[in-house]
């Protein structure tokens, strides 16, 4: 016959704590001392106890899962995304669950309806992916905040890269490094170039506008020409746009990137056909990927400031959880950024 199975309160009675002061100290929660939760965790580990997830869901109504839902996860700005957020989510206690939707509008709309991956799985669910549209997030009945959503009017909190300033700072940073004609390398694969900057959909129409504004500001020259449209977000695109930019002969002295990893794959491309930069042009990323510290030149980016933006997201989501009943008005949120300068502008 199987012994008993160790439960909080025989724990709490060994280290001479409260039950909750155990529950706190194993989901690593603040308010237990070191001392106190080395010791709750050195007797739950000689008792062999395991958490009763069903359990205790069944008793809270809560399973300590929060979602985590972004498009991919090669690309490096969402890896350190993911990281952020997942950081942040341990660091109250909770459990990040993550999930990819692959750019794919059925992909999130199914995530969002489907019964067993909302509901009583996740207290909530944090989404930077395509096609997670408000109606679906409201339909689900789940918690939910968004990031970069940019809708004009939010029926759900967002939490939003700089976007506008951003690009705005690294436009600015290229006229300041001595630069006159400015491309601005963004996906805009099927859509007008005047369209796009009308739209309310991605972050790009946003980025694009900042960008405009600053050469308009510095009264430098502006128009759909100086946008350079490329297909995806990769590196692989980067450098296919450098080739054709080198080979057409295009003139820019200088290009603001919509992300790192097109930044990164224009300075390849441009070197596979002898355009050096930063000598004979400048080059700035935005996004702010760790990996831009390592290429050859360095890459100058607009950093994004994750672990504010996991704060932010996090915290907004926990006062849902926590409160279902209030009264939670959508909300707007801007992360701050800072402009890093390396080899690629100087």
């Amino acid at each position: 016959m199987n012994a008993k199975a160790p439960t909080l309160k025989d724990i709490a009675e060994e280290v001479g704590v409260t039950p909750m002061t155990v529950s706190k100290a194993l989901r690593g929660m603040p308010g237990v001392k070191a001392s106190t939760r080395a010791k709750v965790l050195a007797v739950a580990e000689r008792l062999n106890y395991r958490v009763n997830v069903q359990a205790s869901s069944l008793k809270s109504g809560r399973s300590g899962i929060i979602r985590i839902m972004v498009n991919e996860y090669r690309l490096p700005f969402y890896a350190q995304l993911i990281d952020a957020l997942s950081d942040e989510v341990r660091r109250n206690g909770l459990t990040p669950f993550l999930q990819k939707t692959g750019y794919s509008a059925e992909s999130a709309a199914e995530a969002m309806r489907s019964p067993y991956f909302s509901g009583s799985m996740f207290d909530g669910t944090i989404a930077h992916a395509s096609g997670v549209t408000e109606a679906g997030i409201l339909k689900s009945g789940n918690p939910t905040v968004l990031l970069d959503d940019c809708a004009a009017n939010p029926a759900v909190s967002t939490v939003n890269w700089p976007n506008e300033m951003g690009a705005r700072a690294g436009v600015q940073h290229l006229i300041d490094r001595g630069c006159r004609n400015i491309g601005i390398v963004t996906v805009c694969p099927y859509m007008d170039v005047e369209d796009l900057l009308r739209d309310h959909v991605s972050n790009d129409p946003v980025r694009l506008r900042g960008a405009r504004s600053a050469l308009i500001d510095n009264g430098l020259p502006y128009d759909p020409e100086h946008v350079i449209r490329v297909t995806g977000l990769n590196e692989p695109q980067g450098i296919d746009a450098a080739h054709r930019l080198a080979d057409t002969h295009a003139g820019f002295d200088g290009y603001l990137c919509m992300n790192d990893s097109l930044a990164l794959g224009l300075i390849r491309g441009f070197a596979d056909r002898g355009v050096r930069v930063p000598d004979d042009v400048r080059v700035i990323g935005f996004d702010g990927i760790v990996a831009g510290a390592y290429s050859v030149p360095t890459l100058s980016t607009v950093s994004v400031d994750l672990d504010q933006l996991a704060q932010i997201a996090v915290g907004q989501l926990l006062r849902q959880i926590n409160d279902p009943d209030g009264d939670w008005r959508p909300t707007a949120t801007t992360v701050g950024f800072a402009l890093i300068a390396r080899e690629s502008t100087r």
